[in-house]
């Protein structure tokens, strides 16, 4: 049982965050700087993640690893304890 969890919670983690990474697109920021001595304009664009992204990716990869545990970890066998006689 807990293997068969294990494969479930891995799997769906995985596609959710194939899911997840083609719906948040990076948000595009431009920022231009000019050199008042040469008068040189420089452009940087950077593309951030929202923070919404970073915390489905944290609760992701925390799911993927308990997942992962359930799959590798051995499952307890329980016997009857029998009252024992003196």
């Amino acid at each position: 049982m807990k293997r068969a969890i294990g494969i479930f919670l891995t799997l769906s983690s995985l596609l959710t965050f194939l899911i997840v990474d083609m719906l948040y697109d990076p948000v595009k920021n431009k920022i231009t700087t000019t050199d008042m001595n040469s008068v040189v304009t420089t452009t940087t664009v950077l593309y951030q993640y929202p923070l919404m992204y970073w915390e489905i990716c944290v609760i992701l990869i925390i799911t993927f690893i308990l997942g992962v545990y359930f799959i590798i970890a051995k499952e307890k066998k329980y016997q009857e304890d029998h009252p024992r006689k003196y």
